[in-house]
């Protein structure tokens, strides 16, 4: 029977940390990075204005969600999932001169699976990681949500009764 002293057994879990750590780094730096031309930004605007369209509040357009769709897209997706993305919206006809009802009932029948399951899936993650990002804007949390950042305030300047 072996004995292990402390000071090698932290030696072995240090060098296996920093082992699984480097193998992570390298690994994420092999992901394909998809740029989008500016055809591909407009697309996502225009599907995004459709899911969270502007009114008397805000839309997600102008909350800045797409910068966020695009970068979980990049971060948290396989890039399988990206590129179908980028292939659906730009297979999709389009919705520059629709008026706003032609563009609901072509993102229902999308959702149904009437224009194929890959455009199905496609709107399915861009409609999900749309209102992920607009529930999250500092806009929707404050003013709709109130949210507080750090509840229970400190008054370290509250006189002391005696």
């Amino acid at each position: 029977m072996t004995t292990i002293s402390r000071r090698n057994w932290v030696k072995g879990m240090a060098l296996a940390t920093l082992g699984s750590v480097v193998f992570t780094d390298l690994k994420a730096a092999d992901a394909p990075i998809i740029q989008w031309s500016a055809d591909q930004d407009a697309l996502l605007n225009q599907w995004m204005g459709v899911i969270i369209p502007e009114s008397s509040i805000p839309g997600a357009v102008s909350l800045g969600v797409p910068a966020f769709v695009k970068t979980m897209l990049r971060d948290c997706y396989e890039p399988s999932s990206s590129a179908l993305l980028t292939k659906v919206l730009a297979s999709l006809p389009s919705i520059v001169k629709v008026s706003e009802s032609e563009k609901e009932q072509l993102f229902f029948q999308i959702e149904q699976g009437k224009m194929g399951a890959d455009a199905q899936k496609a709107m399915k993650t861009l409609k999900g990681l749309t209102i992920q990002g607009y529930m999250t804007t500092e806009y929707v949390m404050v003013n709709h949500l109130n949210y507080v950042m750090a509840p229970g305030f400190f008054n370290g300047c509250e006189p002391i009764k005696k």
